[in-house]
């Protein structure tokens, strides 16, 4: 599979590269997405909202998330949005992996508190709003951490792994409680999504039966289809078909492949069910998505 062609469900990769393990995303709705399905990845992720409000499920909670706020979504959470009603919605993400704030030291830092709190050792707030204490502060640093990146300016690496540091000063120091606390979803129920979501992830392009699924969380087939349907909110074929869609987007924005290469791409050889389904989805064909999404960058 050709990880970089797609937003992975799993992902290890697609953040920065080797020397820098950092990016910031730009996220609008509905001209990209209108629901991005749930995934997860070893990565955090802090998410400023700029304009609009939309709907942001972290470990199968449910944040109505607006204008100004925060989320904090931490290394291996499931989580997936959608847009909420007609709200015309814009967010950035900043996206990172540990260890380029770890690296392969053990010092005071990465030991007292980046390990703990990467081990689920602190309770920390998932959703953070202006009405907050502090909240100014952490807005400020997130800020500069999508500034610096959006620049490029010379020695931007120092600056964004400075103030990296420097949020997480503001965390430690505000939001987060050195606690042990328990998961919002029973650990084994957490490891059956996410064993479900990493097989679809490996086998979205060939046929995916409900007994495979099934089989390999070990659960019949009758009790898979309700449990899937409990936790994930929708059933197993439309989360398939979703979360295809959402690569055949990311497919039509960064390649010049034909719509039927791609629907062949993402595992559906009838085109007119594919035209079907996106515009079920999107409100518009695929050629269309091309040319709307091609023309507003």
């Amino acid at each position: 599979m050709q990880q970089e062609e797609l937003n992975i469900l799993k992902e290890t990769a697609r953040v920065g590269d080797f020397l820098l393990p950092y990016t910031v995303a730009k996220t609008v709705m509905p001209d990209f997405y209108t629901t991005y399905p749930m995934h997860w990845h070893e990565e955090m992720e802090v998410v400023y909202v700029e304009s609009g409000e939309y709907d942001e499920y972290i470990d199968l909670e449910n944040y109505h998330v607006k204008k100004g706020d925060i989320i904090l979504i931490n290394p291996c959470q499931l989580h997936s949005f959608k847009q909420s009603e007609d709200y015309r919605t814009i967010f950035r993400t900043v996206i990172f992996n540990f260890n380029m704030l770890m690296g392969n030291n053990t010092d005071a830092c990465s030991l007292k508190y980046l390990t703990p709190f990467v081990e689920g050792m602190y309770i920390n707030p998932v959703h953070i709003t202006p009405y907050q204490p502090h909240y100014e502060e952490l807005k400020n640093s997130v800020l500069s951490l999508i500034h610096e990146y959006d620049k490029k300016q010379d020695y931007y690496e120092l600056k964004i792994k400075s103030e990296l540091f420097n949020m997480f000063h503001v965390l430690f120091s505000y939001f987060f409680k050195p606690e042990m606390h328990e998961p919002s979803i029973k650990s084994n129920t957490t490891r059956n999504i996410k064993t479900i979501l990493d097989y679809i992830d490996e086998n979205y392009m060939n046929t995916i039966t409900i007994d495979e699924l099934a089989e390999c969380v070990n659960l019949s087939k009758h009790y898979f289809m309700r449990f899937f349907k409990r936790y994930m909110g929708m059933t197993c074929i439309e989360y398939i078909n979703d979360y295809r869609l959402n690569v055949a987007t990311n497919l039509l924005l960064s390649s010049g492949m034909q719509i039927t290469e791609v629907a062949a791409k993402i595992g559906i050889t009838n085109l007119s069910y594919f035209n079907r389904i996106f515009k079920k989805k999107y409100n518009m064909t695929p050629k269309e998505y091309r040319y709307n999404v091609d023309n507003h960058k």
